[in-house]
């Protein structure tokens, strides 16, 4: 028979386990429902005072729209950062840090505190401007035959381009490499057959390359890693700074079309949706992801008005619920969108990862996404 003693020990060691398993069931428990809380994420919504005609655009962290004569800058959660008289009829694009305004032959440029860094009368009347991280891009004349000016924030000019320009209609600009390179797209408009060139230059040094991108319709260049991706209506190729194509990295896109991208220190995330879709109904339920030599498909629960990419996750707008996926997984998650009414447009995601959504064709709503 054992003694008391004895007994009174193995009755001890019983606890200790028991408790000991108690505990190792807790941590597991504890550790399933954050790893599960964490999958969920979290979504909170907030109506913001413009509405989806006063030209809403993510800018940094903030948002900013025109209403009347007035450009404000919101914070995502709706605050007021700054507001600035820029005329009736202005436009304006924002950069990485700098919003361009244009009003007639008014030029005018704000960093992203509200302050005017810049302000003067041009000869000309102003096309469209461009703001880079150290320059800005400026785009004058009555259409055919611009001239393209590179100013500094202060407004000091830089370079000037006109005759590369003659007889062509100037479709965009953007500033890459560190904002010290410049790329232009131009339209032939009195050639037999349409077709658009693009220029690349060294801001302040000299014109890099020529390079004729052909009849399709360029619609889009996307910087990443070393190379500029143009994108048309067929096709998606690559150029270096000097306009020599890899022609290896060709890749034909006929029937999609871009709706978000994420560069990186290669390859862009590049992600697009079906044409026929979009230009039919404004929704798509098929998604597209190119990034390098690795081309992916997905289909969507549901019609959606919008997509974006952030941090190699997919993010998918319905009329009522949120898609996300992680760019190697094939199946979805939903949330419901913390807005009031029916989503029917996606205007953009700001650096802090926030987008923007139109509900009922009218009102705006900033959703944190998860």
């Amino acid at each position: 028979m054992p003694s008391q003693d004895t007994a009174s020990k193995r009755r001890m060691v019983k606890r200790y386990i028991l408790v000991l398993a108690i505990l190792v069931l807790l941590v597991l428990i504890a550790y399933l429902l954050g790893l599960l809380s964490s999958r969920r994420g979290t979504i909170s919504g907030t109506k913001l005072r413009c509405v989806a005609d006063q030209s809403v655009t993510p800018f940094d962290d903030r948002v900013l729209y025109l209403d009347g004569s007035t450009l404000f800058c919101l914070s995502t959660s709706g605050s007021e950062l700054w507001k600035a008289t820029v005329g009736e009829g202005a436009q304006f694009s924002a950069g990485e840090r700098q919003v361009a305004v244009w009003n007639g032959s008014q030029l005018m440029v704000y960093d992203r505190s509200g302050r005017p860094t810049y302000s003067d009368r041009l000869s000309e009347p102003v096309q469209f401007a461009r703001a880079g991280s150290k320059y800005l891009a400026v785009v004058t004349g009555d259409g055919v035959s611009p001239t393209l000016t590179v100013k500094d924030m202060n407004g000091t000019q830089v370079d000037q381009e006109v005759i590369n320009y003659a007889d062509l209609m100037m479709l965009d600009c953007g500033f890459f490499g560190d904002g010290e390179y410049l790329w232009t797209t131009a339209l032939d408009v009195y050639g037999s057959a349409p077709e658009i060139t693009m220029h690349i230059y060294r801001v302040g040094a000299m014109n890099t390359g020529n390079v004729s991108l052909g009849e399709p319709i360029t619609y889009a260049v996307v910087y990443s890693g070393s190379y500029l991706n143009v994108l048309s209506t067929r096709q998606l190729r690559l150029y270096d700074y000097r306009g020599t194509e890899s022609a290896s990295d060709a890749v034909l896109v006929y029937g999609w079309k871009l709706i978000g991208s994420t560069p990186t220190n290669s390859y862009p995330y590049l992600l697009l949706a079906p044409v026929m879709q979009t230009d039919n109904s404004g929704t798509f339920s098929e998604l597209r992801l190119l990034h390098g030599k690795t081309d992916s498909r997905y289909s969507l629960p549901n019609a959606c008005v919008g997509a974006a990419i952030r941090n190699r996750r997919l993010y998918a707008f319905s009329e009522n619920s949120l898609y996300r996926a992680d760019t190697g997984e094939q199946r979805f998650s939903a949330l419901r969108l913390p807005v009031d009414g029916t989503v029917t447009d996606y205007l953009g995601i700001t650096s802090n990862g926030t987008a923007l959504l139109v509900c009922g064709g009218r009102d705006v709503w900033a959703v944190s996404l998860p």
